[in-house]
């Protein structure tokens, strides 16, 4: 499960585990990097197994009814690969999940390709952030009835539903500032905490990032803002520095979306599928 941080990936596996398994053993390399010596060496499975029993708490395996969750998985790149021979297993389940994965992938030496299924979670879209907001299923299958049968909204639904879309613009779809805001009704609160996540990133920037691209990196999600705010149709790098330009800043760029954390909405010469076959390679926008 891959996705950019506090999205909420460890907090729905751990659900998921709790709900369909007897026994879920979370191994999270973050909270304790001693657990990155379980893949040090022989990756068999045998070994890993008894690794595991002997390192981590509580984690004797029930055949068939375990699910090993190995969380911040980008940390530990001989994790990553024995994915495939812990995919050849049948005696537990695994799911790994990270931030950063598609900067890890690139320092891999050898990728289980074939062996994991990949699954991109992302932040709270509108939909989701009306369930959170008292809004039901059943009430947003009877709005997408409107659009089916082409016929006009009613004007208080209307509005309702436009009041929840500008705050959603505001606040977003992080699942914690989400929360704040549901509990609390502070914009205030909620916004500090989309600070304290951009400041995350940013030392994710500082950790994983070439010495070289740092700066760069963060002057280019600092320009975001400013180039959002601009009347203009893409992206421009003397937005980014006066004398910036493709050479210098899109391989930053590119480090940003491989990290989860912006993504890019290209021009399209023609609007006619396949989308990603009309696009525009040097016109976008980027967003975080």
């Amino acid at each position: 499960v891959v996705g950019a941080r506090q999205v909420g990936k460890t907090y729905i596996i751990e659900k998921f585990g709790k709900e369909n398994y007897e026994k879920c053993i979370n191994i999270n390399f973050i909270q304790n990097e001693s657990y990155k010596d379980i893949f040090n060496g022989n990756l068999d499975i045998d070994t890993i197994i008894k690794k595991i029993s002997l390192i981590v708490p509580n984690s004797t395996i029930i055949n068939g009814k375990t699910l090993i969750i190995l969380d911040e998985i980008q940390v530990c790149e001989n994790a990553i690969t024995s994915l495939k021979f812990l995919a050849q297993d049948e005696r537990f389940d695994v799911i790994a999940s990270g931030s950063l994965l598609g900067i890890a992938y690139k320092r891999v030496s050898s990728f289980p390709v074939g062996y994991v299924e990949r699954l991109e979670m992302n932040s709270l879209d509108f939909e989701e952030f009306c369930w959170a907001n008292g809004v039901d299923e059943q009430a947003i299958d009877y709005l997408k009835e409107y659009f089916i049968n082409l016929k006009k909204i009613p004007s208080s639904i209307h509005n309702r539903m436009m009041e929840l879309f500008k705050v959603y613009i505001v606040i977003g779809g992080m699942p914690r500032a989400v929360d704040e805001f549901v509990t609390n009704h502070n914009f205030e609160s909620a916004i500090k905490l989309q600070k304290n996540i951009v400041s995350d990133y940013r030392d994710d920037i500082i950790k994983y990032a070439i010495d070289d691209d740092k700066s760069k990196i963060c002057d280019c999600i600092d320009s975001i803002p400013r180039q959002l705010a601009k009347d203009y149709k893409k992206f421009r790098y003397n937005l980014v520095d006066k004398n910036g330009n493709s050479k210098k800043y899109f391989g930053c760029l590119e480090w940003l979306y491989d990290a989860g954390i912006i993504n890019f909405c290209h021009n399209l010469s023609i609007p006619e599928s396949p989308l990603e076959g009309n696009s525009k390679d040097d016109v976008f926008k980027v967003y975080m």
